[in-house]
């Protein structure tokens, strides 16, 4: 009876060894030169897809893995992770209370995480070849609502009126136009498509305006925490 009972107890206490070490992960898989290219002459803009000379931008996985109390959020690309002015890595993981987000830029970035209870910390950025990863302390509920990322690279620094950019959304689901074959043009107003598919809802080549408040006001909450 008593060896019944030593077996019971060293099953269940195995069982919670191994529970501790159990990773969940979420990842999306996305195609390779599917980067889309934007380009404006005089008022008309148009789109064009399928560009396939945009290695470092192009990208082809985006993950979280949840291991006990952390949570990383991973970007891959097919070409090399850059540290250049003028290309940008963003990505995003909601849970149903909490936000985990990473941005790279010029060899630098931030990770941080934001809980509607718990507050706000930054989290952990580093490259490993044609991967960022961000490493955070879980923050609350750990069930997947939304994760997505995007990359992009400008023919300018920080320009909002440059001719041209390019850029790659996972999952696809994220690009904000309606992709049509090959691309399409149309007169840009007010940041809308509206000849033939495409009928994107936003100003293309302002995206990176979002990035910069974001940035303000994590460093406000972080300051304020401490």
């Amino acid at each position: 009876m008593k060896l019944k009972k030593i077996s019971i107890a060293l099953v269940v206490t195995t069982v919670f060894i191994l529970s501790a070490f159990t990773a969940a992960a979420t990842t999306i898989t996305d195609g390779t030169g599917d980067v889309w290219h934007w380009s404006y002459t005089g008022t008309t803009w148009s789109w064009a897809g399928n560009v396939g000379n945009k290695p470092d931008i192009d990208i082809t996985q985006l993950s979280t893995t949840v291991n006990g109390n952390n949570i990383t959020l991973s970007l891959t690309v097919v070409g090399t992770i850059q540290s250049s002015q003028k290309i940008y890595y963003w990505a995003y993981f909601n849970t149903t209370d909490s936000t985990y987000s990473m941005y790279w830029s010029n060899g630098t970035g931030y990770a941080y995480a934001l809980n509607n209870s718990y507050g706000s910390e930054s989290g952990n950025i580093t490259i490993s070849g044609n991967t960022l990863n961000a490493v955070f302390n879980v923050l609350g509920d750990t069930s997947t609502v939304d994760l997505w990322g995007w990359a992009a690279e400008y023919t300018n620094y920080l320009s909002q009126t440059t001719n041209e950019w390019w850029g790659d959304w996972a999952p696809n689901s994220k690009i904000p136009f309606t992709p049509s074959t090959g691309g399409n043009t149309g007169n840009n107003t007010g940041g809308n498509n509206t000849n033939g598919n495409n009928t994107g809802t936003k100003t293309p080549g302002f995206e990176v305006i979002p990035v910069i408040a974001a940035v303000a006001i994590a460093a406000i909450l972080l300051r304020r925490r401490r």
